[in-house]
């Protein structure tokens, strides 16, 4: 077999990211920075596409996803939705539409190098990466669920990760967390100054070359066994309901969601009210 370049330019099907290998390693910078390096479903697929090189090719280990500016990733661009542009098929492909599995299961190590907001997408994929890096302006969050989206992603990793309260309090808190917070909580393996993040990143797989790759595939596959599976069909099921587009549609309009309430048990729940409910008239003033 030809022998692969020691540098090449790789085509990731996707505008926004930018493939490069350098030896033994596929470098994918995440390059939209006006969007604060939200990717398209084109994006997406890319990603997926340079797991699947990595995995290919028996002279690369390793696979590093990184952004440009502040920004690692913000997850997915809702405005792409439709783009007539765009090459990847989500009406058949949907339920494989995001590369998050594909990181964790491809045989060659992931490496997340975090430079700096990680949310949403961004942040499922450092849940999904074998080692994550982060400069000292990163800052993690965990929006989904204010845009009525159930993340299985995230509820399949993120407790396994920090322990279901520290979980917890992210997913339904929504609040931001600087670099050293995560690295606190176990979110990252390691914070360092933002200028030397690369640099970094280089000594850490100088260190890890000294390991056999081969047993490094064996010690990933048998660490993967004890993660819960995620709930692909729920998450999936969960896009384009009510509550789902009018928080999207909020989002997008600037304003708070008007979150649509069932009523489908209406008539059970008005029997049981009685049992608990003091009557009006029981009230005294002081109440």
């Amino acid at each position: 077999m030809t022998p692969l370049p020691y540098s090449a330019i790789v085509d990731l099907g996707a505008p926004e990211l930018m493939g490069r290998i350098t030896g033994d390693t596929l470098t994918v910078t995440i390059n939209r920075p006006e969007k604060k390096n939200a990717v398209s479903a084109d994006g997406y697929h890319g990603i997926k596409r340079a797991a699947m090189i990595v995995a290919d090719e028996p002279a690369l280990s390793f696979l590093v996803i990184t952004g440009v500016g502040e920004t690692f990733c913000a997850g997915g661009d809702m405005n792409a939705v439709g783009n007539p542009d765009r090459q990847w098929e989500a009406f058949t492909e949907s339920y494989d539409g995001t590369p998050f599995e594909t990181l964790g299961k491809i045989p060659k190590l992931v490496v997340c190098a975090v430079n700096g907001i990680a949310l949403g997408g961004g942040l499922v994929m450092t849940l999904f990466a074998d080692l994550v890096i982060a400069s000292d302006r990163a800052r993690f969050r965990v929006p989904d669920l204010t845009r009525g989206v159930y993340e299985a992603f995230v509820a399949a990793r993120l407790p396994q990760r920090l322990g279901t309260l520290r979980a917890n309090h992210l997913i339904y808190g929504n609040d931001w967390i600087d670099a050293v917070e995560a690295e606190r909580l176990g979110l990252v393996g390691r914070v360092v100054p933002h200028d030397s993040l690369e640099a970094e990143v280089g000594r850490l797989l100088e260190r890890v070359r000294k390991t056999g790759p081969a047993a490094r595939a064996a010690v990933k596959r048998e660490m993967a066994r004890a993660l819960p599976p995620v709930d692909v069909t729920g998450y999936w099921s969960s896009i384009g309901t009510t509550e789902q587009i009018e928080a999207f549609t909020a989002f997008l309009q600037k304003r708070p969601p008007e979150w649509p309430v069932g009523h489908d048990r209406d008539a059970f729940v008005e029997t049981r009210r009685p049992a608990w409910l003091v009557p009006s008239d029981g009230l005294s003033q002081a109440d």
